[in-house]
């Protein structure tokens, strides 16, 4: 194990592409990379080996549960299943982020994650729209792929699945 370590968070539509990818029988897609990388728990970073630790919310995978079964069509047996495999990557565990609301973004579920990944010092934010989570403390890097939360205590990169497969496992 590394004495270095990395926090992730990755969006709903990271799990919900990497779950797609696989029904489809694809193999090695951003999202199916990030995933195998959190499942492993660790990474190769600016050429250091890193343990790479899961961060979600009990609310962000209650919402994954009902998207599994409304979109998805899912049984409840199968999306409760998946869930529970998330779970168990999360270090320590699922974290249940109390209060809320704070940022200004359009979508609540959005804001759940961007809290979530703030309340815990989260070092990446992975995500299919990252336009979704821009306000007045995110710093653009790149358009579409990359920018940078500024909490006052850390920064958290916000990071297009592409980009952040190829940071956490430049040899594939």
């Amino acid at each position: 194990m590394s004495e270095y370590v990395l926090r992730i968070c990755l969006d709903l539509n990271i799990w919900c592409a990497a779950l797609l990818a696989d029904k489809k029988g694809k193999q090695n897609t951003a999202s199916q990379k990030l995933v195998k990388l959190v499942r492993e728990g660790n990474c190769i970073w600016e050429g250091f080996n890193f343990s790479l630790r899961l961060i979600i919310s009990f609310p962000m995978l209650e919402r994954l549960r009902l998207v599994l079964k409304r979109d998805f069509n899912l049984s409840a047996t199968s999306a409760d299943r998946y869930v529970t495999l998330i779970e168990q990557y999360a270090y320590p565990n699922p974290r249940l982020i109390l209060g809320g609301g704070v940022l200004r973004l359009d979508d609540i579920e959005d804001a759940q994650v961007l809290e979530t990944a703030i309340a815990t010092q989260c070092d990446f934010l992975v995500t299919a729209n990252i336009k979704d989570f821009l306000d007045t403390d995110v710093e653009v890097i790149q358009e579409q792929k990359w920018a940078v939360y500024k909490a006052p205590d850390h920064e958290i990169h916000i990071l297009h699945p592409f980009l952040a497969a190829n940071w956490l496992n430049p040899s594939s």
